[in-house]
């Protein structure tokens, strides 16, 4: 099981859709999904799959594959991503992508438990 982080505004200042396609295009490394749905081979028994996507959902270059990954979900008033690196990798394309699109927003990156995490060092901070 995967641990999430949110990019989110206070619950009085949510993220419009609108904003937070904005923050996509001005976001370099990060594009809107090109398709809604789309298909994945699940790896251990080889099922194909259908996920659904969000409108508002975007993905990030991986210059270590070369390709378009499916990373962040739009969720209505916030956007999530999985977290599959250590945050203290603040080099890593996806957290640079995060703290990029949250900067832009005025948001913050707070993980599944509330804590909030500081852009420049990547760790968990209070408030």
């Amino acid at each position: 099981m995967t641990y999430d982080l949110h990019i989110e505004r206070s619950e009085t200042n949510p993220i419009a859709l609108s904003e937070w396609r904005e923050a996509i295009e001005a976001t370099e490394g990060v594009r809107l999904c090109a398709q809604a749905d789309r298909v994945v081979v699940n790896p251990r028994t080889g099922e194909t799959l259908r996920v659904r996507g969000n409108d508002g959902d975007a993905e990030a270059f991986d210059p270590d594959s070369g390709e378009w990954e499916p990373v962040f979900k739009w969720r209505g008033e916030s956007a999530t991503f999985s977290l599959r690196f250590d945050t203290s990798e603040t080099q890593h394309p996806i957290w640079k992508a995060a703290v990029s699109l949250a900067t832009s927003l005025g948001a913050v990156i707070c993980g599944d438990e509330g804590e909030v995490y500081d852009f420049k060092t990547g760790e968990a901070v209070n408030e």
